[in-house]
């Protein structure tokens, strides 16, 4: 009978002040959980970044990740598994060649003709390239030029029958490899036409290059290429 009945004090009145008690706790953690929410979306709320923007890059680790070529009249980057296999210096060609070694993309070539360029070489696409300072600017690189040549063919068998012919790509002319259409060789170009491109370095000055890109992998990736001709920098 205690628990039910004091004097002084109805049945169930001491169950129900317990109640408001538990409901003015729990609505007060509740609220505080609130306030600290909405504190921390404050704080953490992003704002407008003032001042001058930055580039984040990821910094490379030596050669871990590139090749840098430091020749006598130029520097360039290559993917760190490329070699120098080969360079000539006579009178009849000035080049230098690098050859990827990775397993599997082995069959990927970079050369590049210096002065004495391979005026009628034919390519099966083109990277046109523009001079700036001691270095190039490169534009877009073209489809295969049977694709737009007039006369030329994808089909193989019907290419080997006809003869080489001249294309033009974003305002620069070269030569198409009508009849060997599945070489896959990108070479540069300019509107100085021939193959070249004339580039002056502040201490060896002014030197006509040349790149030749080989790539007969299954997945062929013109990017390297593209890459190497744009890291390029004479000296």
């Amino acid at each position: 009978m205690d628990r039910k009945y004091k004097y002084g004090q109805k049945p169930g009145r001491r169950r129900r002040t317990r109640l408001l008690i538990i409901l003015a706790v729990s609505v007060l953690i509740v609220g505080s959980l609130v306030s600290l929410l909405l504190l921390d979306l404050r704080q953490n709320r992003s704002h407008p970044v003032e001042g001058a923007s930055h580039t984040v890059v990821q910094a490379l680790d030596g050669n871990s990740s590139r090749l840098v070529a430091d020749e006598d009249n130029f520097t360039m980057e290559l993917p760190s598994d490329w070699k120098k296999i080969e360079q000539r210096n006579d009178r009849n060609e000035h080049s230098f060649t690098w050859q990827a070694t990775k397993k599997g993309e082995d069959n990927r070539i970079l050369k590049l003709y210096i002065d004495t360029i391979p005026a009628t070489m034919p390519l099966n696409r083109l990277l046109p390239v523009t001079v700036m300072g001691n270095a190039l600017s490169v534009g877009d690189v073209s489809q295969n030029c049977a694709t737009f040549t007039q006369g030329a063919t994808l089909n193989a068998q019907d290419a080997e029958k006809l003869t080489d012919k001249p294309a033009k790509w974003q305002q620069v002319d070269f030569i198409c490899n009508v009849s060997r259409v599945v070489e896959n060789q990108i070479g540069t170009g300019s509107t100085e036409g021939n193959n070249a491109v004339t580039i002056k370095g502040e201490q060896k000055g002014a030197h006509k290059y040349f790149f030749l890109f080989t790539d007969h992998n299954i997945q062929p990736n013109e990017s390297i290429f593209v890459s190497a001709v744009k890291s390029f920098k004479a000296k």
